[in-house]
C-alpha cells in the first residue's frame, strides 16, 4: 500500500492535519516522522507516535509529504528536513503545508517562483519578508501551485480534502460530500458515502 507522511516537529500544531491524515488514511498508510524518531506530546497533550527520524526518511517511499503549522523555531534551521522536503519537490511529490508550515517549505526553497498562502498575521511581516522573496504570496484559504499545496490554518478542512482528492484517496463527489459535512452543512441528496 502507498503511504503519506507527516513530518511533526516540536510545536507543531497537529489537529490542523489530522483531517488530511484521516482522509488520506483511505487509500493510503499515514506515517509520522519526528526529528529524533521519538514519540511526542502535541500542544494538546496527546502524545504521538514516531514511525521514524527525519535521517529515516525515503521520500519515495510517499505519495504526499504533509507539513502541519506551528512554532517552526526548533526545526527552521533543521537541515535534514530541508533536505526531505527538496527532495520530494524534485520527485514532484506533493508537499502540502498549513498555516506556518509554508515557511519550512520557503526556507527550503520550495515556493520561489509559486503561489501560496500561510497563516502569519501582518505583524510578522518584517521578519517574514526575507523567505518569502521571490514566491508570490495570494491570500486565498488553500492555494495549488504544481504539487504544492499551502493553506490558512482556518481552511484545514478544505486543505484536508483537497490533499485527499489530489492524493486520490477520494473521489470528487466524496470531496464536497466530506467538505460540506466537516463544515456541518448536510446535504440529503447524496447518496451515503461507502468506504473504499
Amino acid at each position: 500500500m502507498s503511504k503519506a507522511l507527516v513530518l511533526s516537529y516540536p510545536g507543531c500544531i497537529m489537529f490542523e492535519v489530522m483531517l488530511a491524515s484521516e482522509l488520506i488514511s483511505k487509500a493510503h498508510l499515514i506515517e509520522l516522522a519526528t526529528i529524533d524518531g521519538q514519540a511526542f506530546v502535541g500542544s494538546t497533550g496527546l502524545a504521538f507516535q514516531a514511525h521514524k527520524s527525519y535521517a529515516d526518511v525515503d521520500v519515495l517511499d510517499y505519495e504526499c509529504l504533509i507539513v502541519p503549522g506551528g512554532d517552526t523555531f526548533e526545526v527552521i534551521e533543521n537541515v535534514v528536513l530541508e533536505r526531505i522536503l527538496q527532495r520530494a519537490n524534485a520527485q514532484n511529490i506533493l508537499i502540502g503545508a498549513i498555516c506556518a508550515g509554508p515557511l519550512l517549505l520557503a526556507k527550503a526553497g520550495i515556493l520561489e517562483g509559486r503561489k501560496f498562502t500561510h497563516g502569519f498575521g501582518d505583524h510578522h511581516g518584517e521578519f517574514l519578508a526575507p523567505f518569502w522573496d521571490g514566491a508570490d504570496f495570494v491570500d486565498e484559504s488553500v492555494v495549488v501551485d504544481g504539487n504544492v499545496v499551502t493553506a490558512k490554518p482556518e481552511a484545514h478542512i478544505d486543505f484536508g480534502v483537497m490533499l485527499a482528492r489530489l492524493t486520490n484517496a477520494i473521489t470528487d463527489a466524496k470531496a464536497d460530500y466530506f467538505r460540506n459535512f466537516y463544515k456541518g452543512h448536510r446535504l440529503p441528496e447524496l447518496a451515503p458515502i461507502q468506504q473504499t
